[in-house]
């Protein structure tokens, strides 16, 4: 990590971060006003703007609903975050959690913060033909900076010294190992305990119940009864055009399917 920070990598990965949302920004600022929600903008790229319906769940009424279809347990998604470091049922749950997954998180002394500091983004003013270049450009340097990081966050997570302490300190600041939240998983029935967590705290997979809408099992008219509308989101995206295509071949995909279900 010393090395890499000496090497202004790091540095080089937070600028590049932030120059892609800058450029972003000038982006979204160029066709905000347009009437249409898809712009391609040059090198390879496409903008578009995709409403996002934001919904409240009452999720335990939802959870209720799924147990009384013998679903609750084959989509409910239940992490240690869910069950708010209530000890009791941590240690209740402690039988079921899948393999726990780890991240490491830096952080900086006064050296170190000072060799990373980098210098105030100027405001973007360029054309949307320049931007879409420059984004592109960005994301190619990005993409191979964000890589090396990513491997040597791997590196250093497998180490002896991190593994054993959980924190290491070094020239520029320290290292931690950080457990991700547990995630558990359970298939089968149990204690009338486990289900009532399950219901009070879990969350379904939203994927899960879209493929059991599309088996009938789940009626839709009473899935909405669930979920109020509170909002519609614009969000902004820019996508490489072949991303763009992967998706939409995906999504046809799972249509198609869908009705070659409903005809069988």
């Amino acid at each position: 990590m010393e090395a890499f920070v000496e090497s202004g990598s790091y540095k080089r990965l937070k600028e590049l971060e932030k120059e892609g949302r800058t450029l972003r920004d000038r982006v979204r600022g160029c066709l905000s006003s347009g009437e249409s929600r898809r712009y391609e903008i040059g090198s390879h790229l496409v903008a578009k703007f995709i409403p996002k319906k934001i919904y409240q769940y009452d999720y335990p009424g939802l959870n209720e609903y799924l147990y009384n279809l013998g679903l609750l347990q084959k989509l409910t998604i239940l992490t240690s975050r869910n069950l708010n470091k209530d000890q009791k049922l941590l240690d209740l749950f402690e039988p079921y959690h899948l393999t726990p997954e780890y991240y490491v998180k830096p952080s900086f002394n006064r050296a170190g913060q000072e060799l990373i500091k980098g210098e105030r983004t100027p405001e973007v003013h360029v054309t949307l033909h320049d931007a879409a270049i420059r984004i592109s450009q960005n994301r190619s340097q990005l993409k191979a900076v964000k890589a090396e990081y990513e491997k040597l966050k791997d590196e250093l997570a497998q180490s002896n010294q991190l593994s054993v302490n959980k924190i290491v300190t070094y020239k520029y600041g320290s290292l931690s190992l950080r457990r991700k939240p547990l995630r558990y998983r359970i298939m089968h029935r149990t204690n009338q305990r486990i289900i009532h967590a399950l219901i009070e705290f879990g969350k379904p997979s939203f994927d899960g119940i879209d493929h059991y809408l599309y088996k009938g099992i789940i009626k839709k008219s009473e899935f909405e009864a669930f979920r109020t509308l509170k909002d519609v989101r614009l969000d902004f995206v820019i996508l490489d055009l072949d991303d763009e295509a992967k998706m939409q071949n995906y999504f046809h995909r799972k249509w198609t399917n869908h009705l070659l279900f409903l005809n069988e």
